[in-house]
């Protein structure tokens, strides 16, 4: 059996799709059925059915715009257009995103039938059926990985606090059930600044550090799955990750000990390092209140110079721009809310001060390129009234009204914003590809949260972080081998590579050739 979803708009001719044709018999089964393409495009989150039989126009979500996402994301999916009209610019649409049938209204059920017939035959032959499960099983299981990260960082950093709407993700991606009820376990490990964390950062690079202890904590325990919420320095400057272990199996109760993590480090990366937090949070919802430790207990004095807390506020409010870029107002406005009662911790005055840096570099940000815009933004949002409020509602109401002006302004732009902000990551990327840079570091940069741009560069470039970065520095170490007469270990140090022999790894990889290779004969 192949599964089969079905989007059409019209009640009564989705019904009679989903009723009336005997679909076991064809060799398919219907797994949903959606009245908008907006509801399809929900479900292609964290499904991937055999085929979709969708209406071509509806309210919201087209079923053009369906075929464009399978097409651009090359997922493994047969589209069968519906159309009352035989319009031939739908038709040249159609096969530009492969889709696999157009059927006119009212539909023949004869015809029809002889479509899916043919489709389930193109599939047997094809014999993709084992694959395609285990292809769909690892599209899942990175959507879901995906979507706890997510998740994490919306929880931690205080976008996602109502009950219901955490209740609503959790269910989203955990088939089982079992998300509310499941323990995650907040770690900070911090990577002790002796001679061998230089050594490693001198050959590899402190990307390559981050990538092969988060890879680490990933494999530590085969119930558990790590999931970084920042990655930062103590006030002793030595490097620290923070994070969440998230337990698979809720019913399993496992006792983890710090120290074995703490080996393993050292035996497979040669690191010292130690784990000053290790708490158990029975239920995700209780991540939520983890960042207010942050500073408790401390003065407004003392607050304004506590680096983990001023590190707190300025993610927050990178997170609160991915949110504008994404024309994500729910849980941007949430995120507003906690911001402002993280600010006023701090006190009245430090509060006013930092809603009206918040406000301004969300303003500078939102008309970048565009001093008309700006113009306009900033008259509406810097009112004298934002200068002179004396009562912290009144303050959070002001605050709360600019940002529900910059989700306005920037509703309608959230597929340009998302081109704009890939444009200025890979700008950067260009510009310092050479050097010891990080998601996090390239996060302060360009203003986004790290996941966010993680998440970005997957969709938009088909590449994780690591593998386009390496790209990037081995092309232009091509470019140097055919053109010029460096040593190797010279171009290997000019592109970012400290280690001879890593370099070399890491070119065979990408190249499956040695450097040797691109040598000009005469040279």
């Amino acid at each position: 059996m192949y599964s089969l979803v079905i989007a059409e708009d019209e009640f009564t001719t989705r019904r009679a799709l989903v009723n009336m044709v005997r679909w076991n018999e064809l060799g398919f089964r219907v797994e949903g059925e959606f009245s908008d393409g907006q509801e399809l495009l929900d479900y292609l989150k964290n499904n991937v059915p055999d085929v979709i039989l969708t209406d071509i126009k509806m309210i919201h979500v087209s079923g053009i715009e369906i075929a464009r996402l399978v097409a651009e994301e090359n997922l493994p999916i047969q589209i069968v257009f519906l159309s009352a009209y035989k319009d031939f610019s739908y038709a040249q649409e159609a096969l530009e995103y492969h889709v696999a049938h157009y059927l006119l209204k009212p539909v023949d059920l004869a015809r029809l039938r002889e479509v899916f017939r043919g489709i389930k035959e193109k599939l047997d032959r094809q014999g993709i059926q084992e694959n395609l499960m285990q292809d769909r099983l690892d599209h899942y299981n990175r959507l879901i990985n995906y979507e706890k990260q997510q998740f994490v960082t919306d929880v931690y950093f205080g976008s996602l606090t109502n009950p219901k709407q955490m209740a609503r993700r959790l269910g989203l991606i955990d088939s089982e059930g079992q998300g509310g009820s499941a323990r995650l376990f907040l770690t900070k490990i911090v990577l002790r600044n002796d001679q061998q964390y230089k050594d490693f950062i001198a050959d590899y690079g402190q990307q390559e550090l981050q990538e092969q202890l988060v890879h680490l904590l990933g494999y530590f325990d085969r119930e558990l799955e790590f999931y970084t919420i920042n990655w930062n320095t103590t006030e002793e400057e030595e490097l620290y990750v923070l994070g969440v272990f998230w337990e698979n199996r809720a019913s399993e109760r496992i006792v983890y000990d710090p120290a074995d993590l703490r080996d393993a480090v050292y035996n497979l990366m040669k690191i010292h390092v130690e784990i000053p937090t290790f708490q158990l949070l029975r239920s995700p919802a209780e991540l939520a209140h983890c960042a207010e430790k942050v500073g408790r207990n401390e003065s407004a004095e003392y607050l304004m110079k506590d680096k983990e807390y001023l590190q707190l506020l300025r993610d927050q409010n990178k997170l609160l721009y991915s949110y504008l870029c994404q024309n994500n107002p729910e849980q941007g406005m949430e995120l507003a809310g906690t911001l402002f009662h993280n600010y006023m911790r701090g006190g009245m005055a430090f509060a006013q001060r930092q809603c009206i840096y918040t406000v301004t570099k969300l303003l500078d940000e939102a008309g970048r390129n565009d001093l008309m815009s700006w113009n306009r933004l900033y008259e509406q949002c810097m009112t004298p009234a934002a200068f002179s409020q004396k009562q912290p509602q009144a303050l959070k109401g002001w605050l709360e009204r600019c940002i529900k002006i910059l989700f306005d302004h920037m509703g309608g732009q959230a597929e340009a914003r998302q081109d704009t902000s890939i444009e200025r990551v890979m700008d950067y990327l260009h510009k310092h590809y050479s050097e010891d840079i990080t998601l996090a570091g390239i996060a302060e940069a360009v203003f986004l949260n790290p996941a966010y741009i993680s998440r970005l560069i997957k969709e938009q470039i088909g590449k994780n972080y690591t593998d386009l970065v390496m790209e990037l520095r081995i092309e232009r170490a091509v470019e140097l081998l055919e053109n010029t007469d460096m040593y190797v270990y010279e171009i290997a140090e000019k592109v970012g590579y400290g280690n001879l022999k890593y370099f070399y790894k890491v070119f065979r990889k990408v190249k499956g050739k040695s450097p040797g290779d691109y040598r000009p004969a005469d040279r």
